[in-house]
């Protein structure tokens, strides 16, 4: 497996992402950020899923371009976790996912091999994924995308429906100044 991430490293020219450019709408219309550290020191990326429009996207972008764009990411992510020598949180946020997103077939597709390609290319970098705000769409979609991933990155899986529930899990997990602030849970008034 190490042989195979190593190759795929070289074939996609991974270690130069630092130099890679994309279209300057690709990072606003697929949102993520590296922000704040768990109790632990582990970073966490927050990935904005719900807003992605990808069925847009890959009828009008290369389909390499987008995949390097979200690789080229999670590198940046490895490399937070080099410097901090923790695995790391990714915090996936599907406020607004919608029915038109959990079902077109090229869009989970798309989706599909990046989890995969996560899976086998960036092996036991995760702390945690926890998926917040799921629309009662995403169960289906979520069913889809279970196969790429093994039982154990399953197992440092959680989903959150409701806001009361992420809230009061993460402020056991992150300090409040580690959870973005546009998602920040309000302040207590008792």
């Amino acid at each position: 497996m190490l042989r195979n991430a190593v190759q795929w490293r070289k074939e996609i020219g991974l270690d130069g992402f630092k130099k890679w450019t994309f279209p300057p709408h690709f990072y606003t219309d697929m949102k993520f950020r590296y922000y704040g550290r768990d109790l632990e020191g582990a970073p966490i990326c927050w990935l904005f899923a719900g807003t992605w429009p990808v069925k847009q996207l890959l009828e009008s972008e290369d389909l390499e371009q987008l995949k390097r764009y979200c690789f080229g990411g999670i590198e940046q992510g490895f490399q937070l976790m080099i410097k901090y020598g923790s695995t790391g949180n990714v915090i996936i946020d599907m406020e607004g996912f919608s029915y038109l997103q959990g079902t077109d077939i090229g869009s989970l597709k798309f989706a599909y091999s990046i989890f995969q390609g996560f899976e086998q290319y960036f092996p036991e970098i995760l702390k945690a994924i926890y998926i917040i705000n799921a629309p009662w769409i995403f169960s289906f979609t979520f069913n889809f995308f279970k196969g790429a991933f093994a039982q154990r990155t399953m197992g440092k899986t959680t989903i959150f429906s409701y806001k009361e529930e992420w809230h009061a899990e993460f402020l056991k997990r992150f300090p409040r100044e580690s959870i973005i602030p546009e998602l920040q849970p309000p302040y207590s008034t008792d």
